[in-house]
């Protein structure tokens, strides 16, 4: 395994970039260990201090599992370790990817939920809306309940999946977003809209409430 020394500037970044690169072209795999800090500083020509502030990088970004006493090992990877992989990219940029991705998987899951929703799932449904009226405070994790709740009511468990694995960084977006002023009303608001298409049973409109909801979303993101 070879490994390019590094300029000064940007030591860690650099150093991450490039186990970034050996992990998409395969040089690097899931589950192998990497060197030791003594042997990565020796292969990058930098200090120990900068390997280590690169792994801490990796490791945030859940590309790498670092123990104590077994080394530092590539893990075997998420759909969201992917795109801190893929795409190392500022936050704002990594929120609006997966805005994009909620479009092109919540679109289906709103036309599947219209045909599958029973008079239970309704009724929780609308049990999330009332919570983030009565509790706003607790209007993200609300929210996000209400989004993997229509994932569930899909009853596609591989679909269900991708969006739960989503959770951590839509909980990102909503720190962000939720208490923008007047959003919250827009959601609740939105959600009913959702809610009613499903109950009428109306794919066409679901997906076009679901649609709006998220432009509002990608509108609202391009001001903060």
């Amino acid at each position: 395994m070879n490994f390019e020394e590094v300029a000064v500037a940007k030591i860690p970044q650099s150093i991450v970039a490039q186990i970034r690169k050996k992990l998409i072209d395969g040089s690097l795999k899931p589950g192998q260990l990497l060197p030791s800090e003594v042997k990565l500083a020796e292969m990058f020509g930098v200090s120990r201090s900068s390997i280590r502030d690169a792994m801490q990088i990796l490791e945030s970004t859940g590309v790498v599992s670092r123990r104590k006493r077994g080394g530092t090992t590539i893990r075997h990877i998420t759909i969201e370790d992917m795109a801190n992989i893929y795409s190392p990219k500022a936050e704002n940029e990594t929120l609006f990817d997966l805005v994009e991705t909620r479009e092109i998987l919540e679109i289906a899951v709103v036309g599947l939920a219209a045909r599958r929703a029973n008079e239970h799932d309704l009724e929780e449904l609308e049990k999330l809306i009332a919570w983030m009226e009565e509790q706003p405070e607790q209007a993200s994790q609300a929210d996000i309940a209400f989004h993997l709740t229509l994932a569930r009511i899909t009853q596609n468990q591989v679909l269900t999946n991708i969006i739960k694995s989503l959770e951590e960084m839509m909980n990102r977006l909503q720190e962000k977003t939720i208490y923008y002023p007047g959003r919250l009303a827009n959601i609740i608001l939105e959600h009913r809209q959702i809610v009613s298409a499903i109950k009428s049973r109306d794919e066409k409109l679901a997906k076009e409430c679901m649609k709006l909801h998220l432009d509002h979303l990608c509108e609202l993101l391009k001001k903060i």
